[in-house]
Parts: C-alpha cells; structure tokens; sequence
C-alpha cells in the first residue's frame, strides 16, 4: 500500500480533521441510528439477519472503527502542531 505523503503541516492537520469528523459517524452513541440505517438498508438479506441479531458485535466493531480512526486523526494533527512553540505567547489564531 502506498504511503501518502503530505506536503505541508496544513495538508496534515486538513487529513487530520477529515480523519475525525468520518469517525464521529461510527461513534457509539450514534448506533441506534446506524442500527436503524443497516436494518433499513438490509432489511430482508442475510446480512441483515446477521446485523440484527448481533447488536453487540456491532457496536464493537462501530467503537473499535471509531478508536482507531480518532487515533489516526489526532496523530496527523499533533505531527502537523508539533513544532509550534507557544510558550512565549506569541503564537495567533487566524479565523
């Protein structure tokens, strides 16, 4: 697999923040709704049947989609900050 390099710290913490706002949607708190999406979506299929009748495999799979991928965001936005030295103060937060 190929490693996509990014060319500048804004690239970085851009892929970061698209990182973070796509696994807020396997977030757990939101699997009565995800639920509801795949049995409307699969409703009637096997793989319907399986979703419905494993709500628990589910939702660990929906929390371990989401740990890793606000891991893999926060890590591209930390490499983007890491050598911005606010300590004096003199650092400015553009809108």
């Amino acid at each position: 697999m190929p490693v996509l390099e990014l060319s500048s710290d804004v690239d970085r913490e851009k892929q970061g923040r698209k990182w973070l706002a796509w696994s807020f949607i396997f977030c757990p708190c939101h699997l009565p709704f995800s639920m509801a999406a795949l049995g409307f979506l699969f409703g009637g299929t096997a793989f319907g049947a399986l979703v419905s009748r494993n709500t628990l495999g589910v939702g660990l799979a929906f929390g371990a989609v989401y740990a890793i991928g606000l891991a893999i965001g926060f890590r591209h936005i930390r490499a983007a900050t890491k050598d911005i030295d606010c300590s004096d103060g003199a650092c400015t937060v553009e809108a």
